[in-house]
């Protein structure tokens, strides 16, 4: 079962992933651009339920529980960029003839991603930042006249050390105005 993350992704933005919340804001961001609507889910596997129900009765008397996986992010980009490239891919860019060459190894990348949702009617904006996942790549459709190929990228969510005490979160939300300016929820009326 996959649900959006929130309406209205304006851009997602990787970076080598964090154990700490320490330099994320001097981070190198990388931009994925041109998202389209809907490509962008957050993942929690559906739970599985078994039963076992009497033969003359409407109510169990034994369940078996299997949770989902949580914490899965994919992200499916409808272009391939090579910083992207080089960031999620083992490839090698020459710069000077536009050449990306895809070795042979899969790299499975520790990426951090910031979301940045387009603006709600009065104007704010959520930046959601995880900091530290682990992801993998793979292709969706293949090349050919009517199809564009698609890089997917499953990450899932590891813990971070935060500054406040050292505790272990998942992810930062952020509610910010339409320039990116933190809201400062003690002046507001």
């Amino acid at each position: 079962m996959a649900t959006n993350v929130v309406g209205g992704i304006e851009k997602i933005e990787v970076a080598p992933a964090f154990q700490t919340e320490a330099g994320i804001a001097t981070a190198v961001w990388v931009t994925l651009e041109n998202i389209a609507p809907d490509t962008v889910l957050y993942t929690k596997n559906a739970d599985t339920e078994s039963s076992i129900v009497p033969e003359d009765k409407d109510v169990a008397f034994v369940t078996f529980y299997t949770p989902g996986e949580p914490d899965t992010l994919t992200v499916g980009l409808l272009e391939q960029k090579p910083e992207v490239m080089q960031l999620l891919e083992n490839v090698v860019y020459t710069p000077a003839t536009t050449k990306v060459t895809l070795l042979a190894k899969r790299k499975i990348a520790d990426l951090a991603f910031k979301i940045t949702t387009r603006p709600m009617k009065d104007g704010r904006k959520c930046v959601i930042v995880i900091p530290n996942t682990h992801a993998t790549t793979t292709y969706a459709n293949n090349l050919s006249k009517t199809t564009v190929q698609q890089l997917l990228i499953t990450a899932k969510l590891d813990s971070f050390k935060t500054t406040t005490g050292s505790l272990d979160a998942i992810s930062i939300k952020t509610w910010v105005l339409a320039d990116g300016t933190a809201i400062d929820s003690t002046i507001i009326p």
